[in-house]
């Protein structure tokens, strides 16, 4: 029934919203498009989603004062936000075009806005997109790509920018009842994860990204450790899906490599304009989202890689050939260093970290 519905409004809504737009009268409300999506599925999507509606609301619109270029369904924790102006909610959101539709985990655009001013809010809201990805990409297999919403009137853009994670639906691979509602119940894992690590005000939150891990460790004071296993963080120090990582050690390694790269320290970077060093950057061999499977720390400096610029992306975007390299190599300086570390993995599982899921790593 919920297909049934998601496709009659996007075979009529068009039309629906051309005739509208050319008719005297703009009331829209007693549309067909208009009941499907402020009244039917709403109600439908709460009653087969089984959420709880003294803690959600259910949200469907077509707009404001004329028909919308995006119609929307929101589903909006009560505690997080009651509109889709503020706070984050999950959403299903429809291309203009009507040729597919989203499931989207977002930021509200209008409080960046309203707060920044647009200019600044679009820079704030774009940073908030990619630290929240980072900390909570592990958590979900949703896509962290660019929202493909081929949107104009720049409000709309603004669903864009918020966006988290999503997931796309092509009409003319429409999924059944159940592959929607399995798609959503795991959206709102994520939205009640990021709840509790984030709490209710994303617009005044800083939320520290990778670039502002590698920024302060280019001056933060180098710590020293001693010999062998280190216990790993307690659960005070880290969320659930991202472990913490000390600048010093970091820092150190840094200052131990003198600020060199390790694949080739040949390689040539520009220079650090807070320390004055060439700009190298600090990469964990064992990713640290890895953590919670070893019982002695990941973040020693024999599991700290320190990378030019380049080289860093290469462990991350690079072809699997290469990493195979990178990985070869590396495993092979490191092995015995990391065992006094307590730390042992074969080479055959992190090529498999490495050629699996490339945006693990960091």
């Amino acid at each position: 029934m919920l297909t049934e519905l998601f496709s009659e409004f996007i075979n009529i809504y068009p039309e629906e919203k051309k005739r509208n737009k050319e008719s005297a009268n703009k009331n829209y409300g007693h549309l067909r498009s208009t009941k499907i999506m402020t009244e039917q599925l709403p109600v439908l999507l709460q009653q087969q989603s089984q959420l709880s509606p003294d803690q959600y609301l259910f949200k469907g619109s077509v707009g404001k004062g004329r028909m919308a270029e995006v119609p929307n369904l929101c589903i909006l924790d009560k505690d997080i936000t009651d509109s889709p102006e503020k706070g984050y909610y999950v959403v299903y959101l429809f291309d203009p075009g009507m040729m597919k539709f989203f499931l989207c985990l977002l930021q509200g655009w209008t409080q960046f806005e309203n707060t920044y001013g647009a200019r600044l809010g679009r820079k704030i809201i774009l940073k908030n997109q990619g630290a929240l990805r980072n900390q909570f990409e592990d958590e979900t297999a949703f896509s962290l790509a660019e929202l493909g919403l081929e949107a104009e009137r720049t409000r709309t853009r603004g669903y864009i920018y918020g966006t988290i994670f999503h997931k796309v639906y092509f009409i003319d691979e429409m999924p059944n009842d159940q592959m929607l509602l399995d798609d959503l119940r795991q959206m709102m894992k994520v939205y009640q994860t990021m709840k509790a690590e984030i709490g209710s005000d994303i617009v005044h939150k800083t939320v520290p990204t990778e670039s502002d891990f590698q920024e302060q460790i280019q001056t933060a004071p180098g710590k020293q450790l001693a010999d062998g296993p280190i216990d790993r963080p307690s659960a005070a120090l880290h969320v659930t899906t991202k472990w913490k990582r000390d600048v010093g050690i970091a820092s150190n390694a840094l200052q131990r490599s003198q600020y060199k790269c390790q694949v080739d320290p040949n390689h040539k970077t520009f220079t650090s304009q807070k320390n004055k060093h060439p700009f190298v950057e600090a990469h964990h061999f064992l990713p640290m989202a890895l953590q919670g499977n070893f019982e002695n720390s990941l973040d020693v400096p024999e599991n700290i890689i320190v990378l030019c610029p380049t080289c860093h992306r290469a462990f991350h975007h690079g072809e699997n050939d290469y990493k195979r390299e990178l990985i070869s190599l590396f495993y092979e300086d490191r092995k015995l260093a990391l065992q006094r570390r307590g730390i042992t993995i074969s080479e055959k599982d992190l090529l498999d970290i490495y050629l699996k899921k490339d945006d693990i790593i960091e």
